[in-house]
């Protein structure tokens, strides 16, 4: 049976994925043709992405700044996002989010 890991979001990464959201929502509201599922579609693509970290957080890429970090990246659209976060025993801390287009975490 293979190990299982708790996924734990920090607040720092709860906000940084409400920005990623809000931004998503400015963006449609400002658009010629608004996507009204746009918001949902990203949501369940970033549910869906997180699903590996339960079972296999060691296959995403390490951190190119912070070796003892990962990546978890979630194509969404043009782009997509990137997490951030720790493998620490079962625990997997999300630490960060960010759009696949910013060059750093806040």
């Amino acid at each position: 049976m293979s190990k299982r890991f708790q996924v734990i979001p920090t607040v720092t990464f709860q906000e940084d994925l409400e920005r990623l959201e809000e931004h998503i929502v400015l963006r449609e509201l400002a658009s010629h043709t608004p996507d009204d599922t746009c918001l949902f579609r990203f949501q369940e693509a970033v549910t869906r992405g997180m699903g590996v970290l339960s079972f296999a957080p060691h296959t995403c890429r390490r951190c190119e700044a912070h070796r003892d970090f990962r990546e978890l990246i979630i194509p969404f659209g043009n782009g997509g996002c990137v997490i951030l976060f720790a493998i620490r025993d079962i625990d997997v801390v999300l630490l960060a989010a960010r759009d696949q287009h910013e060059h750093d975490y806040r």
